[in-house]
Order: C-alpha cells, then structure tokens, then sequence
C-alpha cells in the first residue's frame, strides 16, 4: 500500500493549496516540503498558494512554512485551513473562507475558555462576550492569546509570545513578540504600543517587519500601526 507524502501541492481554479497529512510530525512536514520544492519549484514559480487542508498549526508554524515556500518564489495568499464547508459572510473576497466560518462559530458558541498545548505554545482562546479581552501581566515566550474582538494588554509582550485579535491591539509596555490585528479581514484594525517592535506585525492580510533601532526610547513615544494605501505604516502618537 502506497503511503501518503506528508505535504503535497493540490491545484484548484483559484490556485495552490497545501494538503498536509494530519498526523505528521512539522519537521517531517518541513524537510519533505523542502525536497519538493528543490526538485519542482520552477515548475510552481509565480503561483500563488491560497490556503491548507489537513493538519492545524499555530501562527509560528504558519510563519516558517510562508518563509520557506516564498523563498523558492512562490507567493502566498494564506496558509489559514480551507477544510471546512464555506458560509457566506461580509468578509473580503481574497481571502480564505475558511476564516469566515470560523468567525461564524465563534458568535455562536457560548462563552468559555480553552487551553490548547502545541509544539510547545500555550494558546487561550476566549470567545467574545464583550469586544474586548484583557490581558495583565508579561506575556513570556512560548504563551500566546487569540481573541475575535480587541485585545488590551497591561504589561509587556515579550518575543516568542504571539496576539491574534479580529480587532485592535494595544499593549501598554513593550510589543516585542508577534501580533496580528484585524486577523478576520479588517483592514481598518490598529496596533497601539508604548514601544513598538514586534517580530513581525500583521494586520489583516497586510505583512511588515518593523526595522530594529537599538537607540529607541521606551514609553517616550507611543506609536500606532495601521493600514494605508496598502501598506502598513508606523507613526508616533503625540
């Protein structure tokens, strides 16, 4: 009997997705990724990958697979899980619909919070009662919070930790770790820090990696980063 490779290249009308076998391990899923594009990657070159099926990964995960594959010069839309039936909702067109019905169950399952333990990342999930979810206290490598409406955090958010909020993000002290804001597909979401240079910064579908100044100042300036003409823009708030 033939056994599945762990990750392969699928074609649709709209373009490439990624099947990953479920229960493979990420390195695994990593090294036979790299074998293929070493051999095929003229052959995919200028496509564009719209999404995943199979295995669930964490934002970091997701990150060093976009590195990877854009490296050989193959674009990618989004790597979010394209498995489940699609719902209408007013999301924008361009991206994965798997998102929108995330967001659908989350307005629809009751208020309750999760622990999820993967690769070595905690993730707490809460599901919105209010638009808002504080978080207080330093938030330490290896612990991350995911939230569909704004996340507020009372202290610093050190690099290795990671914020995934529908909404806005502010944190009052140091962003260092990684965020994404307007994670569902709002362009208009912001990010708020007193010191702000996180390992990498999204808002909505936009990606930036904020230059490091080592001469920088915290608390004097607090800046905002948010969307315009396309592109992420970094600005002071006075």
């Amino acid at each position: 009997m033939k056994m599945k490779a762990p990750v392969a290249f699928k074609g649709t009308v709209n373009g490439l997705y990624l099947a990953i076998e479920s229960s493979v391990d990420f390195e695994v899923l990593i090294d036979h990724l790299k074998q293929i594009l070493e051999k095929s990657a003229d052959f995919y070159k200028g496509s564009n990958i719209i999404g995943c099926k199979g295995q669930q990964m964490s934002y970091a995960e997701k990150y060093q697979l976009e590195t990877i594959i854009q490296s050989y010069g193959i674009g990618v839309d989004s790597l979010e899980r394209i498995d489940e039936p699609q719902k209408s909702s007013a999301v924008l067109s361009d991206e994965p619909k798997s998102i929108e019905k995330e967001v659908v169950i989350e307005k629809e399952v009751v208020v309750e919070k999760e622990v999820v333990v993967e690769k070595e990342v905690v993730v707490e999930k809460a599901v919105m009662q209010s638009d808002t979810k504080f978080v207080y206290g330093t938030m330490r490598s290896g612990k991350g919070v995911e939230f569909s409406g704004n996340v507020i955090v009372l202290g610093d958010v050190n690099p290795g930790s990671e914020i995934i909020a529908g909404g806005n993000v502010i944190v009052i002290g140091k962003l260092l770790g990684f965020v994404h804001a307007g994670a569902y597909g709002d362009d208009e979401a912001f990010v708020v820090a007193n010191y702000l240079a996180p390992t990498q910064i999204r808002i909505s579908r936009y990606i930036s990696v904020p230059p490091k100044d080592e001469n920088r100042t915290v608390n004097r300036l607090t800046e905002k980063a948010s969307v315009s003409n396309g592109v992420i823009k970094i600005e002071s708030i006075h």
